[in-house]
Formats: C-alpha cells, structure tokens, sequence
C-alpha cells in the first residue's frame, strides 16, 4: 500500500502511474493510494484480505499516531463481531490524556499505550480490541467478541488488565459485564446470544458442544446445548440451511437439510428432546422458545429408565490462535 507522492517521489511519473492503473498492475484503493496487490471495492464488506487492505489505505489517510481499534481490529484478529464490519474501518489515535468518543466517522481518540499494540503492527492488541468492542457495542456485540476472542485461545486475565488499565472509560462498566460473562464454547454469534437469553430468562445453565454418544460407543452428533436434567438439547439455526433447492434436481438425500434430519433422528432416538432456536428468538424477546424449552423439560422430566445416550466433551479442543498476540 502507497501514496501517489511516494511513488513520485521514487521515480514515477504521472503518465506512468496512469498506465499501471489502466493496465490492473496497481489497483486504487482510495484517493491517490494504491495497491500492487488485487483489490475489489465491492467485495470489501464481505471479504477480510479486501477489508483489511481498504483499512490499510485508511490508516495512510488519518495520519498522525493511529492504529487500526474496534471492529477493525477484530477484523484483523479475526475475531467475530455480531453486526459485521463497520464500512469506513475504525481507526484509534492516541492521545494519553484520556479517552473520548468517536470524532469522525470511524476515528476515535483515546491512549493507545505500547503494550495496547501489536509489536510492529499499527493495530490494537486482541485484548484491547474485545475491550473496546464491549465498551460501544454494548454487553450483546461485547459478549459476542469477547466469546469469540476467547475461543481463539486469548486469556481471560489479559482482558482483566486493559479493563483495569481503562477503568473511567465511557462503557467500560458495560465491557466488564460482558469480559465476565463470556466463556469459551460459543462457537457463533447465535450462541454466545442464546447464553444471554438463558440467563436473561432465568434458566438454569446449559452445557455446550457436548459429544453424545451411544452405550455401544458410536458418535451421534455434537449438540450446541444441553440440559442433562431434563434430557435436553438445544440446536440454534445460525446457517442459511432450510431454503429451496437450486441445483436443478439434485438428489434430496444429499442435501444439508437431508443430513441435519437424520442427525436429529440419531438424538432423538437416544431418549433426548431436541428443540430448535433461531434468530428470531434471542434477538427478540424469545417466548415461543422458552415454551418449546418448557414443553422439552416436561418431557425430559418424565423419562423413565436408564438413558441410551452418554455425553461426553467436546471433540475438538480450543483453537490457540490469539494465545500469543500481546
């Protein structure tokens, strides 16, 4: 990524610019800075190495001592965000006096001290950005990052040092709320908000990403939540899997609808309730859920017998990625 003064500055002249640009070999990425790399401004909103080269050219433009914060760092953390990637990425400069609200569109001010930053990177630590998301997306966007970051293997006592470092901070009680809440096993959005809903509703606390298993020692199906007193499981719908087929007649059998049925048969088989959750429900205020719940532990409480399934933990271990990126 360069300005067009540096590659003046270099050599080039601005017919030969000109003609690297007509000829893709350099790619505008905003107003006199390019790229040598592809760049597509339409995929930007949805595609990460796009997004982040058009937040590379933001961070050329807002000169001074900036960093890449907030969504956009959780972009480059990759890390989740529950409403997605803000459209002009969102910068931080530091100023050690105390931190303010956004000034312009995606440019806040605050202290970004040298333990706050990647080594050699102009981009917030991972700790820093999940501490940052909480404090203005409040405790649903904050728990949702805060889930995903520890799920990518960041340490829980690293968010406790920048939250006590930003102590004062607008949102920062809001932030810790979320730090305190979240734990590992969300594996999505939807599901760090369903352990809200949980306990927004009340409900006892549901184990996640539990194996179930068959007494002859054949794996049925990973489950999203349980409940083992009442012989419960939970499956939140985050995936676009129950549309119409537009293959042009492919075998229904093959399909991820066909699939996820048999897997449900395989649960339901075991004895367990399985009830289904979607947006809609931990979005909104979720009462249709919790009767469908409800209706489940009835059911799971007047079980009789020995159970035909054993739980188990999870398959699949924490991912390390972020363990070491203070």
């Amino acid at each position: 990524m360069f300005r067009r003064r540096q590659a003046l500055a270099v050599g080039y002249r601005h017919a030969q610019i000109q003609a690297l640009l007509d000829a893709g070999a350099w790619t505008r990425v905003r107003h006199g800075i390019y790229t040598n790399r592809e760049f597509d401004p339409k995929l930007a909103g949805r595609n990460r190495s796009m997004y982040l080269l058009s937040a590379a050219a933001r961070l050329l433009v807002i000169e001074g001592d900036t960093v890449l914060s907030h969504a956009t760092a959780a972009a480059w953390h990759d890390v989740a965000v529950l409403d997605g990637w803000p459209t002009e990425p969102t910068l931080t400069r530091h100023r050690p006096d105390g931190a303010g609200l956004m000034t312009a569109h995606g440019l806040y001010v605050a202290p970004m001290p040298d333990l706050h930053r990647m080594p050699g990177r102009r981009v917030a630590t991972a700790e820093r950005t999940v501490v940052d998301c909480a404090r203005v997306f409040g405790l649903r966007g904050g728990l949702v990052t805060a889930e995903s970051a520890l799920r990518g293997g960041l340490e829980r006592s690293r968010l406790f040092e920048v939250l006590e470092l930003c102590a004062g901070w607008p949102g920062i009680v809001l932030a810790r709320h979320a730090v305190e809440l979240a734990d590992e096993w969300s594996e999505s959005a939807i599901e760090s908000l369903t352990r809200l809903w949980c306990i927004d509703r009340g409900l006892p606390a549901p184990r996640q990403q539990l194996s179930v298993w068959s007494h002859e020692g054949r794996f049925l199906a990973e489950v999203d939540f349980v409940w083992e007193a009442y012989r419960t499981v939970l499956e939140m719908d985050g995936r676009k899997k129950y549309v119409d087929d537009e293959s042009g007649g492919a075998d229904a059998r093959t399909t991820p609808l066909w699939f996820e049925k048999l897997r449900e048969d395989r649960i339901r088989d075991t004895g367990l309730e399985v009830v289904r959750g979607y947006w809609s429900d931990v979005t909104g205020a979720g009462d249709d859920l919790a009767a469908r719940l409800e209706r489940a532990f009835a059911r799971g409480l007047r079980a009789v017998g020995e159970p035909a399934y054993l739980l188990a933990a999870p398959t699949r271990p924490v991912t390390r990625r972020l363990a070491a990126t203070g």
